[in-house]
């Protein structure tokens, strides 16, 4: 038996205005008993009306790159004329199961618009194709071209930041820690803008309290996340999930988070199973000296930064990184 709290009683009018349309359009769109091919259909039938009308940019253009799985798209957004502008590379959410940088498309606009960066987002295989860690080599692949090759880019690649929401934020912390400990360099990485992601916990406050069928959170779609982004289709033991979720670029959190890290702003949804997770690692950034920012949104679910057309606390985050951001790069 769970304790959960009454979804209702504690979510925002707007928040709830969100899932009535979200239903209204895709019905349970995040129900993972579906499998994966249907989720990534109602995935995109859904997010399609959240990317309505999103701010112009200067340019917009799609480029392909080489990875462990071969090629991978990546879309760059140029929010005006410039010769040489600093980069955001955005990784979207998804549970690393679903998700684009189509269906993301008004977030990294909006990045743009609010910090006057090129944001420069990430197309990674998905799970269970892709199997843990193929999808974080494949944003360093990123990283590391636009830091030897930015100029050609009109990007400056010694001013690089990560962004990303839920597994986008997952995959941007492991990026840069992969960076300093596999390539032996992550000096060019200058801030981290990390939505709503899961650093290493298994169990806490806000598992036991949060996580519903209409957010798709539920323990049983925590569990099946990251079962197929760890193992593919394969069926793991419960000692070989034990031990990949130990991985240092899993539980991030048991990480050495002291030697060059960049400054990181970290925002969590009230009624989301993972707030823990951001509070924690704020907590632990803090600690040790990093530059760390932590932001706590009311009344509002996991993935709330998508809902930009109906929801305030989506454009604040939004804004409150982009000041993070500014502050970070004077």
């Amino acid at each position: 038996m769970d304790n959960k709290v009454d979804l209702n009683k504690f979510m925002n009018d707007q928040m709830k205005a969100v899932l009535v349309k979200s239903q209204e359009i895709a019905g349970d769109a995040f129900d993972t008993n579906a499998g994966f091919e249907e989720m990534r259909a109602n995935y995109v039938k859904e997010r399609a009306y959240w990317n309505e009308e999103p701010p112009a940019m200067a340019k917009v253009s799609d480029e392909f790159l080489e990875g462990p799985m071969g090629e991978f798209k990546v879309r760059y957004y140029y929010p005006g004329e410039a010769e040489k502008l600093p980069v955001i590379v955005y990784v979207h959410g998804g549970g690393f199961v679903v998700g684009s940088v189509d269906t993301h498309d008004r977030v990294c606009r909006l990045l743009a618009t609010h910090t006057g960066a090129a944001v420069v987002s990430v197309d990674y295989h998905l799970s269970p194709e892709s199997v843990y860690p193929t999808n974080i080599q494949e944003v360093v692949a990123v990283a590391k071209y636009l830091h030897e090759h930015g100029d050609e880019k009109g990007i400056d690649g010694n001013d690089l930041s990560f962004a990303g929401d839920s597994g986008g934020a997952v995959l941007s912390f492991a990026a840069n820690l992969w960076l300093r400990d596999e390539e032996g360099n992550n000096s060019f990485v200058k801030t981290m803008l990390l939505y709503y992601g899961f650093y290493g916990l298994t169990d806490s406050k806000s598992r036991r309290l949060y996580g519903w069928l209409e957010d798709g959170m539920r323990e049983e779609d925590l569990l099946y996340y990251n079962k197929i982004w760890l193992f593919g289709e394969k069926e793991g033991t419960e000692a070989e999930l034990r031990e990949k979720m130990a991985a240092p670029y899993v539980d991030m959190l048991h990480n050495d988070l002291k030697t060059s890290m960049p400054a990181v702003f970290l925002s969590a949804a009230e009624l989301d199973p993972l707030r823990d997770d951001s509070e924690c690692m704020y907590e632990a950034l803090n600690a040790n000296g990093v530059p760390c920012e932590y932001k706590l949104y009311d009344g509002v679910l996991h993935a709330f930064v998508i809902y930009t057309r109906m929801l305030d606390a989506a454009n604040q985050c939004i804004e409150d990184s982009a000041e993070f951001w500014k502050k970070h790069h004077a």
